[in-house]
C-alpha cells in the first residue's frame, strides 16, 4: 500500500515550513546586502571622484565635464555619477546617513539629494549639435594638420568631412 501525501500535508511537514523559513530569510538578507553594496558602491565611487578632483585640481581643469567624461567613460549615465559625488560630499561617513543601512539607493537620490530640486539638465538640442560641430571642427583640423604632417590619411579628413556634412544635413532638416 502506497501513501501519497497531497500538497496541502507537504504544506504543514516542519520540515517544509522550516524550508520555507530558511529561504525567506535567505532572500531578505541577499536583498539588504545587495542594496547596501550598491549604496557602498556609489558612495565609493563618489569619493574617488572628489579625491581625484582635490588632489589634482580636475575642477579647474574640466569643471563640470569631469563628470560627464566620467560617465562616458564608465557607460553611465551623467546623473548617475553627479549624484554618486553630491552623495559623497553630502555624507563623507555612511555612519551618517540618516537611516542608516535601512535604506537604498533610490530613496537616497529622491530624500536625501534632491531636496524636491529639478534634476541637472541635459543640454538643450541645439547645444548638444554645437558641441558636436565644434568638435568635428576641431578634429578636422587636426586630421588636416596631421595630413600635412605625413601623420594620418586622407581617408580621415574626408570621413571627418562627411560627418559634418550629415550633422548639417540632419539641422537642416530639423529646421524645417
Amino acid at each position: 500500500m502506497t501513501t501519497e501525501i497531497t500538497n496541502y500535508e507537504v504544506l504543514v511537514q516542519p520540515w517544509y515550513v522550516n524550508l520555507i523559513d530558511d529561504c525567506k530569510t535567505i532572500v531578505v538578507e541577499t536583498e539588504f546586502t545587495s542594496r547596501w553594496a550598491l549604496v557602498e558602491g556609489y558612495h565609493g565611487l563618489g569619493t574617488r571622484i572628489l579625491q581625484e578632483n582635490e588632489n589634482f585640481e580636475r575642477a579647474k581643469v574640466y569643471g563640470q565635464d569631469i563628470v560627464q567624461r566620467v560617465a562616458e567613460s564608465l557607460n553611465k549615465k551623467p546623473r548617475t555619477i553627479y549624484y554618486a559625488v553630491q552623495f559623497a560630499r553630502k555624507y563623507p561617513d555612511l555612519d551618517l546617513l540618516p537611516e542608516g543601512k535601512n535604506c537604498n539607493w533610490h530613496r537616497i537620490i529622491n530624500k536625501y539629494l534632491t531636496d524636491g530640486k529639478e534634476k541637472p539638465a541635459k543640454a538643450s538640442l541645439a547645444e548638444q549639435i554645437r558641441q558636436i560641430k565644434q568638435l568635428l571642427q576641431t578634429e578636422w583640423m587636426k586630421a588636416n594638420q596631421e595630413l600635412v604632417e605625413g601623420e594620418v590619411s586622407k581617408q580621415k579628413c574626408e570621413f571627418i568631412r562627411y560627418l559634418q556634412d550629415q550633422v548639417n544635413k540632419i539641422t537642416g532638416e530639423l529646421v524645417t
